[in-house]
Order: C-alpha cells, then structure tokens, then sequence
C-alpha cells in the first residue's frame, strides 16, 4: 500500500490567520475606498438635484453601478472566507448537497454515499471550510479522474474533525508534488496542521484521510 503526501500535525505551517488578514486588508485597502466615494458621489447628486437634475440622474446611474460592483467584491470576499451552503446549511448538508451534484458524472449513476458519524456539533469556521473544500476537490477528482462506480465520505468528530473519501476506480499515482487540486488538499490541512493523505487501496480505488484539529480552527 502506497501511501504519498503525508503532512505531519508539527510541520511548520503558514499563519491560520492569513486568510483573515487579507480578507481585511481586501477591505480597508479596496472595498472601503471604493464605498466611500460613493458617499461623496450621493452629496453631490443631492446637491444637484433642486438645479441641475439631468446632472443628478447621470451621477445617479454612475453610482449604482458602482454599487453593483460593490455587492460583486462582497460576495467575491464572503465565498473565499465561508461558502454560503455551509452558513445555509451546515457541513453535512453541504457536503450532501455536493455529492448529489457529481453523482450522475460517475458511470454507475448516483452511487456516491456521504456518511456523518454522530453529530458534528458547532465545527469552528476555518476546520469547516477546510473540511468542506477538501472533500468537494476529491469527490471533484474521483468524478474526473477515477472512472468510479462508487465512492464513500466518511465524516466524524472525536477531538479531532475526521475525513475520508473512498473509491473503487483507478489509481491515479500521484507525481512529485501532485496536481493543483491534490496541492490545495495538501496545503488546507496543512495551515490548520492536520494530516493528509492520499493512498492506494489494496482491493483497488484511492483513499484520500485527513485529520484537522478542532482546537487550531477557533
């Protein structure tokens, strides 16, 4: 059994708080500047109402559009820090939801099982996150790559939050560092200073585990 792209829980590892930063910065540096303005812009078509309101309406126009635009950088930033089917839904559901989507891309149809064992609680957002775009780049890759008749998620919580995606197609060894989507697997359990590990099964298909700690999300 091979086993590839192991990631100690002690390895160093970027700051968790990164992601944060820049989602801040992101908003100070850009969004902020761009909201303001459009407080300038508002006094001014007020002020041009009453005596120039052909003017007021053509600042108007401009400035809903960029509002518009505003609303696009807040749901770009929102979407990169916590996919909204996680806030709707929580992370079983998401991930339920997600197989249910991949499902007919496998050649025996919608064959791909999600298993919660017990109750996953209130995960903190950054393990959730990590868990949730984990397993939809694996399920990704097996719907992709494996040529599948069935996969198995396998998701349960005892201390640390738990995860695997089982399948029955093809091995795909991977090759020196892996592919990007192996990478972003690799590196979201490692900036949590999980384990990851993707392997080949003995009666055939790919295993993919990782282990995230609850405590390093909150």
């Amino acid at each position: 059994m091979r086993r590839e792209f192991l990631v100690p829980a002690d390895a160093h590892h970027p700051d968790p708080d990164e992601a944060r930063r820049r989602i801040l910065r992101d908003l100070h540096d850009g969004l902020g500047p761009s909201l303001a303005a459009v407080v300038f812009g508002l006094r001014a078509a007020r002020n041009l109402v009453a005596h120039d309101p052909s003017s007021a309406q053509r600042l108007l126009a401009r400035l809903e559009g960029e509002m518009h635009a505003a609303i696009g950088e807040i749901r770009r930033l929102a979407a990169s820090a916590y996919p909204s089917v996680l806030a709707r839904s929580g992370l079983a559901e998401a991930v339920r939801a997600y197989g249910a989507t991949l499902a007919g891309r496998l050649p025996a149809g919608d064959d791909i099982e999600v298993v919660i064992h017990g109750d996953l609680g209130e995960l903190p957002p950054a393990v959730e996150v990590a868990a949730y775009r984990i397993i939809c780049e694996a399920l990704t890759n097996v719907a992709n790559h494996a040529g599948a008749h069935r996969c198995v998620v396998r998701v349960w919580l005892d201390g640390d939050l738990h995860v695997e995606v089982v399948d029955d197609g093809v091995w795909l060894a991977p090759r020196g560092s892996g592919g990007v989507g192996l990478r972003s697997m690799r590196d979201r359990a490692q900036e949590l200073g999980g384990t990851w590990v993707v392997e080949r099964r003995s009666c055939g298909g790919t295993r993919v585990a990782v282990d995230l700690p609850v405590a390093s999300g909150m």
